[in-house]
């Protein structure tokens, strides 16, 4: 599986999605196996060891492989306290299954390619990379404050501040770029995958699609993986993710708070449509709050600005056309029609400022 496109943490988050978390933490095992035998910590990509590290497979140092010994089956049916035979069925069912799992679009070296070593190549650049830190704390302070906040109104508030200083650096970042690189900004484009978890996961991806298309990122939904990839420029991926997370916390509290004590409402459907009608009318309010700075930013650095941003536009274009060449639209299902209005009337509560000053570090 990890040489036909699937990385360490995808398929960890497949199988917890798609079985248990118990037995995530076997293919967690089954991993750090690999990982040894392949010699990951001198010969994986940099980006793999991240993830491997996430996962509690290699030591903070990112030297040594930390499980992987020994029977794996035996003690992760003992740390998991099942019956031997009650633990290698199990294994036997997961590992058909995963068997049988579609490959991955390649984003990273595939373990078969890996080189003798790693050590002399560079870490590719961190997608914070290029973000002033001052304005991404900021970002997510204000992020956090819509999270932390039970008035709509100002989570409200708060979230559109952070989506004008989003789309102000992006718009900075993309003017030192061009500067640098000229026309030559496609090289730029790079990928994300964001596991989504269920339930509705087809409306979260849904809600990311929204979120990644206001701030020039394209977003592919992958349902059997249970994962969406982005494309996108650095900041621009860094910080719609940064926006999903805080978002789709603030459209769970609302549907909880629009469903409580009504029980007639709490219902897949109710909430399914919620969170539709959710980041639909969110995403008509952040291209609002992004359009006027967007505006704002052509008056100051003139016409010019133009060429720039749609150089931009074209390169994601490109990179999204050439990587799912048969992607295709999602078929919106009926929604309730209840959970749709409510959705619509939590994210339309308030004015969300588009025009709210914002103070830059």
């Amino acid at each position: 599986m990890l040489d036909g496109g699937w990385q360490p943490a995808d398929l960890v988050h497949v199988v917890k999605r798609e079985w248990t978390v118990r037995a995530g933490r076997l293919a967690t095992g089954l991993i750090a196996e690999h990982a040894r035998r392949f010699e990951a910590p001198t010969r994986a990509p940099h980006a793999w060891l991240g993830q491997l590290q996430d996962l509690g497979v290699v030591d903070a140092a990112r030297t040594t492989v930390v499980g992987g010994r020994g029977d794996l089956l035996a003690v992760w049916a003992r740390t998991e306290r099942l019956h031997p035979e009650e633990a290698l069925t199990a294994a036997v069912q997961v590992l058909a299954q995963v068997r049988q799992l579609p490959r991955l679009p390649i984003v990273l070296t595939v373990p078969s390619k890996w080189g003798a070593t790693n050590r002399g190549v560079l870490p590719t650049p961190h997608s914070t990379d290029g973000i002033d830190a001052k304005a991404l704390q900021l970002i997510r302070a204000l992020l956090a404050k819509a999270e932390a906040t039970t008035f709509e109104a100002e989570a409200e508030a708060f979230t559109a501040k952070a989506q004008e200083l989003m789309t102000r650096h992006s718009i900075d970042a993309a003017v030192l770029a061009y500067a640098a690189a000229g026309s030559r900004t496609a090289a730029g484009v790079e990928s994300r995958r964001v596991h989504i978890d269920n339930p509705y996961a087809e409306e979260k991806a849904g809600f990311l699609s929204a979120i990644a298309s206001v701030n020039g990122v394209r977003s592919v939904w992958v349902p059997y993986a249970g994962l969406c990839t982005m494309l996108g420029f650095p900041v621009d991926l860094q910080l719609t993710d940064l926006l999903f997370t805080s978002l789709l916390v603030q459209a769970t509290r609302a549907s909880a708070a629009a469903t409580a004590g009504n029980r007639a409402l709490s219902t897949a459907s109710f909430r399914r449509a919620f969170l539709v009608a959710f980041a639909h009318r969110i995403a008509e309010r952040l291209e609002a709050a992004r359009s006027h700075v967007a505006a704002d930013a052509v008056h100051e650095y003139g016409e010019s600005l133009l060429p720039v941003l749609a150089s931009r536009e074209a390169a994601v274009e490109a990179a999204y056309e050439a990587a799912f060449p048969n992607a295709t639209t999602m078929r919106r299902r009926s929604l309730n029609a209840a959970g749709w209005y409510a959705g619509t009337a939590a994210a339309d509560a308030a004015d969300i400022g588009a025009g709210a000053a914002i103070t830059r570090g």
